[in-house]
């Protein structure tokens, strides 16, 4: 086995490196980002991928800066493959040693930072894993590989970052030997079909009912769990964490949007600019997760207000 540095501090990355632990290739080290505390309590937080490394016996390495990065690069001298991994690569560094990404969308499409969120909010029903060589720009480097991942419409952020790592782990299988020959085959991307991701902000998350009822939906799937999808009842911040699609059986809207309604089978129907928005399950601020129906139970007056 080839010797090689895994670079993640993501889920993504940690289901790929499950994925090829299974196939018994096994990284010399896991380079990741040290442990921090927490907003509230401050405790101490571990990333998970850590705990699958020490499970594994793969020696982790921590960085807190780029400096750090281009010391442990020069130590080891072994090719990094980087998957969720939150650092742009200096120059000087992918110099030193050969970088690899995997990046969950079909490049050049989507590059950036939330790839799998804009192509859930684009609707598409076809994206990819592509793994290519790092170059100064962002994603911008030859392509060494690239599948296709086909998503119905339902797909969840969760879901569909599960099924796209899961697809990046089998084509890094596959090209894992081409990463130590003299001069690795790959395709130039076409700069002309680029299309860039912005990195989400909390306020992403706010709703606005004046969009359609499939925009929103589609947000609800694409933002959960970070930075979640929220409004505001009275004086209350709710999140929504389930949705679904209530098309309009004649000419509205009905009412404002952002009008609540009593929706079919106890869930709460939200007037927008187009159809209506089936809330299935919600999370008020402080409190614990809770379906439609047993949250009606108890504030049923909220059917008529407008949520802001």
């Amino acid at each position: 086995m080839k010797d090689f540095i895994f670079a993640s501090n993501s889920n993504f990355g940690e289901v790929i490196l499950k994925e090829i632990l299974r196939e018994k290739v096994v990284p010399s080290y896991l380079l990741t980002f040290p442990d921090k505390k927490a907003k509230r309590g401050q405790k101490i937080q571990t990333l998970s991928i850590k705990e699958t490394a020490r499970k594994n016996k793969i020696p982790i390495l921590e960085i807190d800066h780029k400096r750090s990065l281009q010391k442990i690069v020069e130590e080891k001298k072994i090719p990094v493959i980087t998957a969720g991994f939150g650092i742009i690569i200096p120059q000087k560094t992918f110099h030193t040693v050969n970088f690899f990404n995997i990046h969950p969308s079909l490049l050049p499409k989507y590059r950036g930072a939330t790839p799998i969120q804009s192509a859930i909010i684009n609707g598409e029903k076809k994206s990819g894993v592509s793994i290519f060589q790092i170059e100064e720009k962002v994603d911008s480097g030859p392509l060494i590989v690239q599948e296709e991942v086909f998503f119905n419409e339902k797909k969840t952020y969760l879901q569909a970052e599960e099924i796209l790592a899961k697809k990046g782990a089998k084509i890094l299988l596959k090209a894992f030997p081409l990463f130590f020959q003299e001069k690795i085959p790959s395709v130039k991307q076409n700069e002309e079909e680029a299309t860039y991701t912005k990195k989400l902000r909390k306020e992403d998350g706010k709703i606005n009912w004046n969009e359609s009822a499939k925009e929103i939906e589609r947000k609800v799937r694409a933002y959960n769990p970070w930075p979640g999808t929220y409004s505001k009842m009275g004086n209350q911040i709710f999140k929504i964490l389930e949705a679904e699609i209530q098309k309009q059986t004649t000419d509205g809207p009905f009412g404002v949007p952002g009008k609540v309604y009593l929706g079919t089978n106890y869930t709460i129907a939200v007037q927008t600019k187009k159809d209506f928005v089936l809330i299935k399950r919600l999370q008020i601020e402080g409190k614990k997760s809770t379906t439609a129906k047993d949250f009606l139970q108890g504030n049923m007056s909220s059917m008529g207000v407008v949520l802001s």
